[in-house]
């Protein structure tokens, strides 16, 4: 039920999608890569702040657009790029970013084309947060 709030809160207007509170987390501007019929694999970003005094960790992601949805870390290794699955850390005080190149959601398996201007609901599942649903703006310029 929080969940299904704090979506609805979100998706009420654009000013409330920027910031959302998940306990001691602030996620803010999350957005996943628009992406044309044929491509069956994106990306999403997001920055999650935590003001707590303990870290929290996002252990799993979904959403009913795609087949799934990992957190990747993206690196060069022997000269490649490599990615690789995982968590993300998000340190007591700290901030965690997620962008093109580094830390993202890897979104895969797409159901339907994703178009620029929508919103797309992705269920974030936190180690002592919980789960929380959050409204990703579909963009085709992401940061």
């Amino acid at each position: 039920m929080r969940t299904t709030i704090l979506l609805a809160l979100a998706m009420s207007g654009p000013a409330a999608a920027a910031n959302l509170k998940a306990g001691d987390l602030t996620i803010s501007n999350p957005v996943i890569r628009a992406v044309p019929a044929g491509i069956v694999n994106t990306a999403g970003y997001l920055t999650i702040a935590n003001a707590g005094s303990k870290p929290d960790k996002l252990v799993s992601a979904s959403c009913a657009c795609a087949g799934k949805v990992e957190v990747h870390m993206s690196h060069v290794m022997d000269g490649q790029a490599m990615m690789m699955p995982g968590a993300a850390d998000v340190p007591a005080g700290g901030s965690v970013s997620f962008g093109p190149g580094g830390l993202h959601l890897m979104v895969t398996g797409l159901k339907a084309p994703l178009a620029d201007g929508a919103v797309q609901p992705v269920t974030l599942k936190f180690e002592r947060a919980g789960a929380v649903t959050v409204p990703f703006a579909v963009k085709t310029k992401v940061p």
